[in-house]
């Protein structure tokens, strides 16, 4: 198997608008109250972010144990997370009683996670353009087709555990705030996802469905 490459430390930049979405808000319309409490802890909820990532290149041999890839040539794999203090702070919060907060808090870690994902997507891109190759948007189990299960075998070729993050009897990853993504590359890289997934995808109480199909793995293919 390939080897692994890992990136800690990395620089992100936390979209408010991404916190918008997450708490269900169109585009950047914060209420005041929630922008308030967003300018107080945004400071200190950085120090509680440790961005950190673990990616290999995978080919065609290496993905039979995948429903969804083993027809694929190849593929990169991601683990992404922001590692667990910013949780933990969270619960301290709840335990205080201050669940404002700690929803703010813990969206604000959800962006967070996705702006590492974004950081790592573009380490890789960068790397594969470098070979005159092109990159596929990224995409990630639980969406669409994708089973979620899939889990039990991506953390364990990526060793998860050495960015301290570990599986859940329910396929869940712990730390919460940790994403993993699939690209494909070559000379025309294939897209993972289907055009207009969020229509028939079966997920029914999703968020990105209600705001239009602008799900955080398929904008930037708009």
């Amino acid at each position: 198997m390939s080897k692994l490459h890992r990136s800690r430390g990395f620089q992100i930049a936390v979209n408010r608008v991404e916190i918008a979405r997450v708490l269900g808000y169109r585009r950047s319309r914060i209420p005041k109250r929630v922008r308030v409490v967003l300018d107080e802890i945004e400071p200190t909820a950085r120090e509680f972010v440790s961005p950190a990532c673990v990616y290999r290149y995978m080919v065609h041999e290496e993905l039979s144990q995948s429903e969804y890839l083993r027809c694929l040539d190849q593929v990169v794999l991601c683990l992404v997370t922001i590692g667990g203090r910013l949780e933990e702070e969270v619960e301290r919060y709840k335990h205080e009683g201050d669940l404002s907060r700690a929803l703010i808090l813990d969206t604000y870690g959800s962006a967070a996670a996705e702006a590492a994902a974004d950081a790592a997507e573009m380490m890789i891109q960068r790397e594969i353009s470098c070979k005159e190759l092109k990159c596929s948007s990224r995409f990630s189990p639980g969406y669409g087709e994708w089973d979620v299960v899939e889990q039990r075998w991506i953390l364990p070729a990526l060793q998860s555990e050495s960015l301290g993050v570990h599986l859940t009897e329910g396929c869940m990853m712990v730390p919460r705030k940790s994403i993993t993504f699939a690209v494909t590359y070559g000379e025309t890289p294939v897209s993972l996802r289907d055009e207009g997934m969020c229509e028939v995808c079966g997920m029914v109480n999703c968020r990105f469905k209600r705001m239009g199909g602008e799900h955080p793995e398929t904008r930037k293919e708009k």
